[in-house]
C-alpha cells in the first residue's frame, strides 16, 4: 500500500497538515457535519480532523498516480484506495488534464512505433502511437486512433517541429508519405528501444496484450491513463 501521513490518524492527534506536514495550523471553525475544521498557515490550505470518504482525503491523487504506473487494474485501485470506480474514473480524468507534457528536446533521434488495443468490444481495434527520444528513452509525444496516416502525423508532426536528427520506424509504408527522406530511416534492428518498452507496457497493461480477453471501455480513459504512465 502507498504510504501516507494522513490516512490512518487524526490532525488533532498529529497536529500537523497533511498536505505540506507543517505544524503551523490553527482551528479553523466546524463544518455541518460537526467536524472540526483546521488551516494551514503554510500553504493556506484547509482540511478537516479526518475524512470519512476516503475520495477527500489528502495524497489520494498520488496514490492514484503511483499505482497506475505500476499497471494497477481501475477495479484494484479502487478497492486498494477504497474509493467506488466510478469516482476514480473521474479522478483518473482530472490528473490527466492537470498533467502538461513535457516540451520535445530539439535535435535528436527518435523512433516510433505503433500497438494496437481495443475499446469498448474486442472488434473495435485501435492503435497506440507513440515517440521514444533514443538517449533517454523517454516517451515525448503519443497519439491515439485508427492505424491511419491521420493518427500518425500528428506523432510525427510534433517530431519534425523539434527538427529531429532522424525519425526511426518500422516498414509500415504509410511513414514514407509523413517523413522526409533525409531523416527517415527504417533499418534492421533500428527500434528495439521501443519494442522493449512495447513489452513493457504489455507487462504493466493486460489491455494491450496481443492475445487477451481484456480491452478499455473508453477511450478518453485510455489516453488519460497512458498520459499519467508517461508523464504523471
Amino acid at each position: 500500500m502507498i504510504e501516507n501521513h494522513s490516512r490512518c490518524s487524526k490532525v488533532s492527534d498529529t497536529k500537523t497538515c497533511p498536505n505540506c506536514y507543517s505544524p503551523k495550523i490553527v482551528k479553523n471553525g466546524t463544518k455541518k457535519t460537526k467536524k472540526q475544521q483546521y488551516f494551514c498557515k503554510n500553504c493556506n490550505k484547509r482540511f478537516l480532523d479526518f475524512y470519512t470518504y476516503q475520495a477527500y482525503r489528502f495524497g489520494i491523487d498520488n496514490d492514484i498516480i503511483a499505482l497506475t504506473k505500476e499497471g494497477t487494474g481501475i477495479r484494484s485501485i479502487a478497492r486498494l484506495l477504497k474509493i467506488s470506480p466510478t469516482t476514480l474514473l473521474a479522478r483518473i480524468i482530472t490528473i490527466a488534464k492537470n498533467i502538461v507534457q513535457p516540451s520535445i528536446p530539439k535535435g535528436k533521434i527518435y523512433q516510433v512505433d505503433e500497438m494496437r488495443t481495443y475499446v469498448k468490444r474486442k472488434n473495435t481495434l485501435i492503435w497506440i502511437v507513440y515517440a521514444l527520444e533514443k538517449q533517454t528513452k523517454n516517451v515525448v509525444s503519443f497519439n491515439i486512433g485508427r492505424r491511419t496516416n491521420q493518427t500518425l502525423k500528428k506523432v510525427i508532426t510534433s517530431l519534425e517541429l523539434s527538427e529531429s536528427e532522424k525519425i526511426i520506424t518500422d516498414k509500415l509504408k504509410n511513414y514514407k508519405f509523413l517523413i522526409r527522406p533525409e531523416i527517415h530511416s527504417t533499418k534492421f534492428r533500428g527500434i528495439n528501444h521501443i519494442e522493449h518498452k512495447n513489452l513493457t507496457l504489455r507487462t504493466h497493461f493486460k489491455r494491450l496484450s496481443r492475445k487477451t480477453i481484456y480491452f478499455s471501455k473508453s477511450l478518453v480513459i485510455l489516453n488519460a491513463i497512458l498520459k499519467i504512465y508517461f508523464w504523471g
